[in-house]
């Protein structure tokens, strides 16, 4: 009879890692991916320039060179969303460069401008004269299969929504998927 005890506590041994496996699979946050286009949409949040050197100058004041170094924004902005990412436990928190139109939709002449497809038929004038307005975003995931498959946890976006002080959204980037 004993034997037959230690054969099952063997079996629950080797089962075991198995069962903890399943049981700490991710689970990452419900989201609807944007119909897919040319572009790479990533989701995230806006944050300016400033208030990452802000973050930086208020959390990690000790990790930031003299105010009056040549790279002190940089460097902030850099050590700011470090900071971001360790907290939030999102290693795929990545910054990125995405348009930022008033009314909702990336007008067209805004991407065919940023692509140089006007280089030819504008001049400089005509060229200036069209404002691209741009937001840097602390993208959590794109609508990119990998990227999209790997999304953080309700947990790390909940965290992430009550640091930043606004929720997250889908933005257009200013370059093509891959």
């Amino acid at each position: 009879m004993s034997s037959l005890l230690s054969k099952s506590f063997e079996a629950l041994k080797i089962a075991a890692p198995q069962q903890t496996e399943v049981s700490t699979r991710r689970r990452p946050f419900n989201l609807v991916r944007p119909e897919r286009q040319s572009y790479v949409h990533y989701y995230g949040y806006a944050v300016s320039r400033d208030w990452l050197i802000q973050f930086a100058e208020q959390h990690c004041p000790e990790a930031l060179p003299e105010r009056s170094a040549k790279n002190y924004e940089n460097t902030a902005r850099t050590r700011a969303y470090e900071l971001i990412r360790a907290w939030a436990g999102i290693c795929t928190l990545a910054r990125k460069e995405c348009f930022n139109p008033k009314g909702g939709s990336v007008p067209p002449e805004w991407i065919a401008l940023y692509d140089g497809v006007y280089d030819d038929e504008l001049d400089d004038e005509e060229l200036m004269s069209i404002q691209i307005d741009t937001v840097l975003v602390l993208a959590v995931c794109s609508d990119q299969d990998d990227s999209y498959e790997w999304r953080p946890r309700q947990e790390n976006m909940d965290f992430m929504t009550k640091l930043i002080g606004h929720t997250p959204q889908w933005w257009v980037s200013c370059g093509y998927a891959d």
